[in-house]
């Protein structure tokens, strides 16, 4: 089995319905269940796992990855090309690709997308991946409203200028953050474009129930010949991933979006009749405990290394059934850049207690963990809780659903402006 480099989480998809893909035909619609409601449809603000892949449904991007793997590809550009400096990235945009309103999209468009995730009053937690564009400061900074290092070249072209080469930049036009979307339905909409969507992508907005469901019906003038196969896809919110799994077994469901609950997990895994059904494959993902480093204690290094030596991930992995493997450094194995022979920081209690010392807070002291509220988060929240009262740590564990986890840490990076 393989398994996902994670620290604090796991979804793996269980599809009763299992078709192969020899028999995939146009047509049908597929029913898939999450605990939660998401937050936005908003590509550049959009920023957690179960928003990611509806996201994905809805925009497109110059670029995209080979699903699976890390491979890069082409989406609504045809071609580019790097200057021999490396600062000048020139694409060719795909003609006669229509948004979900009917309008052609054309390179304007792109400058636009990206600019606006740039600008701080869109408020992207992705801005800082466009760290490499040439006056990146100056419109992140809000002194200015466009960037001359953009260039629409013509209706169809697009160039980029950065100020130093970045290996990464080609990968950060395929992130969801660099999604091209229509600046006419940006402004009509405001700050409600993320309950409102139009972009280029497979499938479009039909109706959204807040709170209970959202559909997405297929973009018939998609430009990608053939696609999507599925003529509709419903999220159903509200669904405990324990009812979301009986919901599948008895066929009122196609997808547990939230996954297999550990509890059930082995039992489903080891019965015959599940073994063509349940996915299981590497993620590109590293589970993480965020540490704020603008505020007491932890802006002092000694203590950030004290948490992460204190937590014992080896029994976080067990928790979720083996289906990780402890986390080492910030990429995960199938990341460009992984190294192999980086070790990490070593479980050590002994050596935790003695940073902490080092620190000036050998009483120890108490703080706050955010969680998002899907098994299995809350428990491994509780297993990390335990871990750092070893050292004198005392956590109070704030379970919330993960778009709202998400906007709690905005709102306090907003007060320590």
């Amino acid at each position: 089995m393989k398994k996902s480099h994670l620290l604090n989480s796991l979804f793996l998809c269980l599809s009763v319905s299992s078709v192969q893909a020899t028999e995939i035909k146009q047509g049908g619609s597929m029913i898939v269940t999450y605990k939660d409601d998401v937050s936005t449809l908003d590509p550049a603000i959009g920023y957690d796992w179960q928003n990611w892949s509806m996201i994905k449904s809805l925009f497109d991007g110059l670029l995209d990855y080979k699903p699976g793997t890390t491979e890069l590809e082409l989406d609504l550009a045809e071609s580019y090309t790097i200057s021999e400096d490396g600062l000048t990235y020139t694409f060719k945009l795909k003609p006669g690709v229509k948004f979900h309103n009917g309008r052609e999209m054309t390179a304007v468009d792109a400058k636009y997308s990206i600019e606006r995730t740039i600008t701080p009053t869109t408020q992207s937690p992705g801005a800082g991946f466009y760290g490499s564009i040439d006056g990146f400061d100056q419109l992140n900074q809000g002194k200015v409203k466009t960037l001359d290092s953009i260039k629409v070249i013509g209706d169809y072209e697009i160039e980029f200028t950065l100020k130093q080469p970045d290996a990464t930049f080609l990968h950060v036009l395929a992130l969801n953050f660099s999604s091209i979307v229509p600046k006419e339905e940006v402004l009509k909409w405001g700050l409600d474009f993320g309950k409102h969507p139009v972009g280029t992508g497979a499938f479009a907005l039909d109706e959204w129930k807040t709170g209970q469901s959202l559909s997405l019906k297929r973009n018939t003038a998609y430009n990608k010949t053939g696609l999507p196969y599925l003529d509709n896809i419903t999220f159903e919110f509200g669904q405990e991933p324990i009812v979301a799994l009986l919901r599948l077994e008895q066929g009122d469901a196609d997808l547990a979006g939230d996954g297999i609950p550990p509890a059930k997990f082995l039992q489903l895994k080891n019965d015959p009749k599940y073994k063509e059904s349940i996915v299981v494959g590497d993620q590109l993902h590293t589970g993480y405990v965020t540490m704020n480093v603008e505020i007491a204690p932890f802006d002092k290094l000694e203590v950030r290394q004290a948490v992460n030596m204190a937590i014992n991930k080896d029994r976080i992995v067990r928790i979720i059934n083996g289906r990780a493997v402890p986390a080492n450094q910030p990429l995960p194995p199938a990341m460009p850049g992984y190294s192999k022979d980086y070790k990490g920081y070593q479980y050590n209690i002994d050596k935790a207690k003695s940073l902490l010392n080092e620190s000036g807070l050998s009483e120890g002291f108490t703080t706050q963990l955010y969680v998002a509220n899907t098994e299995p988060q809350p428990r491994i929240a509780q297993a990390i809780q335990q871990d750092l009262s070893k050292i004198g740590i005392n956590v109070e564990i704030k379970s919330l659903a993960q778009a709202n986890v998400i906007a709690e840490q905005v709102v306090i990076n907003l007060k320590l402006l």
